[in-house]
Order: C-alpha cells, then structure tokens, then sequence
C-alpha cells in the first residue's frame, strides 16, 4: 500500500505536505519492521525455537499499520474519500468521474481499518496477554475468576 500511497501523493500533490510524508515514511517503516519481525520469527522456528509474544506483537503492529492507511490514504485523497463503490459497475463509474482508479482500494482500506484492532482480540487483550505472559506482570486484580459468569455484574 505504501507504493500505492506514494504515487497518489505525487500525482495529486499532497506530496510537498510534511505531514504526508512523514506518514508515508512511517508506514514504510512500520511495514518493514513486521516483514524483518516475521523473517525473524521464521528463522526462529526452522532452527527450533520461539519467540513469547511475537504473534500478540504482530497483531498489534497490524492494527497500527491498518489504522495509518486509512488516516494517510484519506488524507491524500482528501474530499474524494467520501466516495465509496460496493458494486464493480459503480466502481467504474466512480473511477471515471474521480479519474482516479485507485480511490476504491483507499475507501475500501478506510473501511476495513476497524477491523483487525478487534478480531483476534481487541488491542487492549494483546497488551494485557503481552504484560501478563511475556513480561511476567501481575493480573488485573479482581474475584471473577471465583464467580460464574451468569453472576457477573451486567451493564445497565
């Protein structure tokens, strides 16, 4: 996505703006620290071994990275990030009125973001399965565990 996103910025000029390019800088990064992360992982595991915790920090790195392309992709296309087609007929349609063909796989970015920071576990889980099984922290303190769950407090 971040080529995709460089050569939009160029071609409407939001390129010359400071804050898109350190977006587009930041996303690289980030992406390529999960691609070195995983080369990591996958060296790890072929000489037998693990690494505690990688999956719950990937999971998190891909909620950050979703949530930068739906912020950069929206601040590079600007007002047209409205725009969304569902059906490839009107996709066409919007492509040809925008003149922008990629706007779609933008809209569709923005939209899709909500998801991975809640499947799987929300981000807030990761960090806590983080602290608790890999750094060692204590649990939140609490007697749910002693309650069965048709006696836990409901919200109102």
């Amino acid at each position: 996505m971040g080529g995709l996103y460089t050569g939009l910025a160029k071609g409407n000029g939001t390129i010359s703006d400071p804050v898109i390019r350190q977006g587009l800088a930041q996303l690289h990064t980030l992406t390529e620290i999960g691609r070195y992360n995983a080369e990591r992982l996958k060296a790890t595991r072929a000489a037998g071994g693990d690494i505690p915790g990688m999956a719950n920090i990937s999971k998190l790195s891909m909620s950050n990275i979703v949530r930068l392309q739906r912020e950069l992709g929206l601040g590079i296309v600007g007002a047209q990030g409205m725009l969304h087609a569902y059906e490839p007929e009107a996709q066409k349609v919007l492509d040809e009125a925008t003149g922008n063909p990629f706007l779609n796989a933008v809209t569709t970015t923005a939209l899709y973001a909500q998801a991975p920071p809640i499947y799987g576990g929300t981000d807030q889980i990761q960090r806590n399965i983080i602290g608790e099984r890999v750094l060692g922290l204590p649990k939140e303190p609490g007697n749910d565990k002693n309650v069965p769950f048709s006696e836990l407090p409901k919200n109102a």
